[in-house]
């Protein structure tokens, strides 16, 4: 089964290819200085808790969620749980004009501690381009190419 982590390190901070698929470990999404948009979680399919990780660059801007201002911060999780609506809305700053998203998962160690991963063993998206619209297919850490743990969209506004 595949692991994509070390193809990743190699590639970084491009994507790669994979059967005839081509794979990211993160989205940097072009956006203006200031920008707005939604997000839609459309399925999970896993044994462990996903989320969608939406972010500035570190130091860069700020991002808040439906209108949260007190929440500002570089970045959030969301967590598959957190989807209670179909659509979030969320808007920010970034002096870099890049808006990062990529998935996380949460699991157990070898001890039963729970802790937040991403970007290792399994870990891949397929970006699908429409418009101003993305549709990322995941993989989580399982080591497999199934490419449906979360599958959420990024719409930014024009």
């Amino acid at each position: 089964m595949p692991s994509f982590e070390k193809a990743f390190i190699d590639a970084w901070p491009n994507s790669i290819k994979y059967k005839d698929l081509e794979l990211f470990s993160l989205d940097r999404i072009p956006v203006k200085k200031k920008f707005s948009g939604t997000i839609r979680l459309i399925s999970t399919n896993s044994e462990w808790k996903q989320a969608v990780v939406l972010k500035v660059p570190k130091g860069k801007g700020k991002i808040t969620i439906d209108s949260d201002t007190s929440g500002a911060c570089e970045g959030f999780f969301l967590w598959e749980s957190g989807f209670k609506d179909d659509i979030h809305h969320f808007e920010g700053t970034s002096n870099d004009l890049q808006l990062l998203v990529y998935n996380a998962w949460q699991c157990d160690d070898w001890m039963g501690n729970m802790y937040t991963n991403y970007w290792s063993h399994g870990a891949a998206m397929i970006i699908e381009v429409n418009g101003n619209t993305r549709r990322y297919r995941c993989n989580d850490g399982h080591p497999d190419d199934n490419f449906d743990d979360i599958i959420f969209e990024v719409t930014i506004d024009e």
